[in-house]
């Protein structure tokens, strides 16, 4: 699976990378992965609301504004501001959860 590097991060995420980020709401924060499929759709993994895809009429950046606005910080943040480990790492994707991925990175979806 392709995940960002470490580093800035991008106001503009790039399609089929997996990127991170957490809710600091709960202990430890909850986190969620965002990945751009092909168009205007994205895979949004486990978070608050658990993992599902863009719907209809919402786009990937629609759903990344979103879940921004809705106080998910990138993990980079969250290690710069000891919400988490410098050395977190991100959590074992379900089976549905990895085929979806893998098929969003090959381009398939």
């Amino acid at each position: 699976m392709r995940m960002k590097d470490s580093g800035h991060f991008p106001s503009d995420p790039e399609p089929r990378i997996v990127y991170w980020f957490v809710h600091p709401s709960t202990i430890p924060p909850t986190p969620l992965g965002f990945v751009r499929a092909k168009g205007r759709r994205a895979l949004l993994i486990r978070g608050l609301t658990g993992s599902h895809m863009t719907g209809h009429a919402d786009t990937w950046r629609d759903k990344f504004r979103l879940l921004i606005s809705d106080g998910y910080i990138p993990i980079e943040v969250a290690q710069a501001q000891g919400l988490v480990s410098a050395s977190w790492k991100p959590p074992q994707l379900d089976d549905t959860d990895e085929a979806i991925v893998g098929r969003i990175q090959c381009g398939e979806i």
